[in-house]
This record gives structure tokens, C-alpha cells and sequence, in this order.
């Protein structure tokens, strides 16, 4: 009995983080382009809960560097993405 629950388990949690993706996918999806760029960039460097922030401040300084964004429109995009990634599984 303990041999079947363990792959059930996993399946579950399998699930779960799937759906957190998708919730976070759809979120994703009714951002404005940059960020939404933001965002993409981020899941493209396969964040971690420990990492994402990092990444998203890191993405947001190389748009504001590239004169694509301005502060304000980084910090506004930044926040924006983060709201969509803080959907993603702990």
C-alpha cells in the first residue's frame, strides 16, 4: 500500500505545479509587452522562489540600460511580471 502512495504523491504534486504554471502562463498573457518581456525572460532563466526577484530586478535594469524602458516604466513592468510569477510553485 505505502509503494502506491508514493507515485500518487507525486503525480499530485506533479499536477499541482503544472497548474501553478499554467496560472501563471494566463496571468502572463494579459501583461502589457514589456512586461510580459519581463516575464518571459525570467522563465527562460527557470527561476527558483530564491531566485526570481533577482532575475526580474537583473531584466529590468538591462531594458532601463537599453534605453527600451525608463525607471519608471521598469519598476511599473517589474512589478507587473512579478505579480504573475508569484503563482509559480514554492
Amino acid at each position: 500500500m505505502r509503494t502506491l502512495m508514493i507515485p500518487a504523491l507525486l503525480l499530485s504534486m506533479t499536477a499541482v505545479a503544472s497548474a501553478d504554471r499554467q496560472a501563471a502562463d494566463n496571468c502572463a498573457a494579459g501583461l502589457d509587452p514589456a512586461a510580459k518581456t519581463i516575464y518571459d525572460e525570467t522563465m527562460s532563466s527557470n527561476p527558483t522562489p530564491a531566485t526570481a526577484k533577482d532575475i526580474v530586478v537583473s531584466e529590468v535594469k538591462k531594458q532601463i540600460s537599453a534605453g527600451t524602458l525608463t525607471m519608471s516604466q521598469g519598476k511599473a513592468a517589474g512589478e507587473a511580471a512579478g505579480v504573475c510569477l508569484k503563482m509559480l510553485p514554492q
